[in-house]
């Protein structure tokens, strides 16, 4: 046979992968304590700066719900897939693929927060309400929902309004403050 006993021939051993000659001698170190200090002062800047960029306000949210206004647009109760973009040149809500709504923040007359916002988008629409009943959607249920308004004149002068559901309400509506300079409206 080759020189190997039957027994062990399935299980041979192999060499130890780490031979002990590593730790017998004296391991030197590679950096000096003042250079580890000035590394670490890098590590601390750098993380430090990218801080930063990560805490950048958002300026599109995605996680919205559509509850109401002089937008026709037909939608899912339960649909969170509205899209809000707010630029310093536009403001923009992706509904859907085939439904976009552009406001200039020059056209915005107020945003508003909570009970405020569903009482002023309520209002914008009633007045409208011979445009169709599509716009009365959600406008009726009173909840403690965080909601957001937005009144706006359209481009052929007449009034406009979205009301939206949102966890980040108040998030969004300083960046429209941002953007238009309007105060953000709330019920005392």
């Amino acid at each position: 046979m080759d020189g190997i006993p039957r027994e062990n021939a399935a299980h041979r051993r192999n060499p130890p992968l780490i031979d002990d000659s590593l730790s017998r001698g004296r391991v030197d170190l590679i950096l000096t304590p003042a250079e580890m200090r000035r590394l670490i002062a890098i590590l601390v800047m750098l993380g430090l700066g990218s801080s930063e960029a990560v805490a950048a306000p958002r300026n599109s949210w995605n996680k919205i719900r559509y509850r109401g206004g002089t937008v026709h647009v037909r939608v899912d109760p339960w649909d969170w897939n509205t899209t809000l973009t707010v630029r310093p040149d536009s403001i923009v809500l992706l509904f859907s693929p085939r439904t976009t709504l552009k406001i200039k923040p020059s056209q915005v007359r107020s945003i508003s927060y909570g009970e405020e916002a569903h009482r002023r988008v309520e209002n914008i629409v009633a007045l409208g309400v011979l445009i169709g009943p599509l716009a009365l959607f959600g406008l009726f249920h009173v909840s403690r929902d965080q909601l957001a308004g937005i009144v706006y004149d359209t481009e052929d002068g007449k009034s406009g309004a979205v009301l939206l559901e949102t966890p980040f309400a108040l998030t969004i509506l300083q960046a429209l403050k941002e953007v238009t300079g309007k105060p953000i409206e709330v019920k005392p």
